[in-house]
């Protein structure tokens, strides 16, 4: 087996009220404890949550996670409300990132991230009020979500003239698929040493025809936000061929269009152990979990398999999902 050079982060989305969310999977402060098991025992420890996870029932997940003490084994990162109009207002920053803290039953988390932008406040303002957080320690790193590249250059740009803290951590979506940040993005992020995080990292699971095989609450299920939310990123004509020609290639060697998916954004993406970069991976079982950390040791692919998937970003054109929101 062979660990990942990346940083691997564990997404806990699916932690929340099961009796509201669909997509919701772990409730029980047991069930929380034997879903992050597997995760501990491989040696990994980080954790990343969000006030607004899970998705469908928000402020649901970090109180599970405090109830099954979770911040006493794992290193856990979370994200401030980020909407609606004004979530990033001075006040609401503060009161986001106490309510975090005292949900997750911790002092300070690892990154406390802006999760989206809100451009109804004044970056200046938003990036006071994370700063005075930090001085407080409430977090040790200042992470940015889903902005574009000038917008991170506006918080870099704030950040140095009025001696604020700076982002050091960017999480966003990258797959083989989603690769528009390594032109737009990624230059600035290694200027500023700023590491990413990549999230969905296999294209919530596109490579293995998942798209083409609705599960109720899964992640092409149209009925709520977030299978709608893939299926009008990624279902296209030109990426489902792509991907289809991926999938027919992997199999040849055998392995599944998913893992190819994953192994190659592990280990021969853009992402890179030097900036401190990680994948932050989902389950949506404990099995899944096993096998997406085994997927990951597993290494680097073969070359025909690594060519076929470098060249799906070409192929889809002007189809390409973008990095940020």
């Amino acid at each position: 087996m062979t660990k990942s050079p990346i940083e691997i982060v564990l997404g806990v989305a699916n932690v929340g009220d099961t009796s509201i969310d669909p997509t919701a999977k772990f409730d029980s402060p047991a069930e929380v404890e034997e879903f992050l098991k597997p995760f501990y025992e491989r040696g990994y420890r980080q954790i990343d949550t969000a006030r607004g996870y899970s998705p469908h029932a928000p402020l649901s997940c970090e109180p599970r996670l405090g109830a099954a003490n979770v911040g006493d084994k794992f290193i856990i990162s979370t994200k401030v409300v980020s909407r609606p109009d004004g979530a990033h207002s001075r006040d609401k920053i503060a009161q986001s990132i106490d309510d975090s803290l005292e949900a997750l039953k911790v002092s300070q988390v690892d990154i406390m991230y802006l999760h989206q932008p809100n451009r109804t406040v004044p970056f200046e303002e938003t990036a006071e009020a994370m700063d005075k957080a930090y001085r407080e320690g409430k977090f040790k790193r200042f992470g940015l979500s889903n902005y574009t590249a000038a917008e991170v250059e506006q918080f870099l740009k704030i950040s140095e003239e009025r001696g604020f803290v700076k982002p050091t951590v960017y999480q966003g979506q990258y797959n083989p698929v989603v690769r528009t940040g390594e032109k737009e993005l990624f230059p600035l992020l290694h200027k500023h040493n700023i590491a990413f995080y990549a999230w969905s990292p296999a294209a919530a699971g596109l490579f293995n025809g998942n798209h083409k095989n609705v599960q109720a609450g899964g992640r092409y299920d149209t009925s709520h936000y977030l299978g709608k939310f893939y299926a009008s990123k990624y279902i296209k004509p030109s990426i489902e061929a792509a991907t289809d020609r991926v999938r027919e290639i992997a199999a040849k060697h055998n392995i599944s269009g998913h893992a190819a998916a994953l192994r190659w954004t592990a280990h021969h993406s853009a992402l890179s152990a030097e900036y401190g970069d990680g994948i932050i991976i989902g389950a949506s079982s404990i099995e899944q979990l096993k096998q997406n950390l085994d997927i990951f040791e597993q290494g680097p692919l073969p070359q025909e398999v690594v060519d076929a998937i470098d060249a799906v970003f070409a192929e889809i054109g002007d189809d390409a999902v973008a990095y940020h929101n």
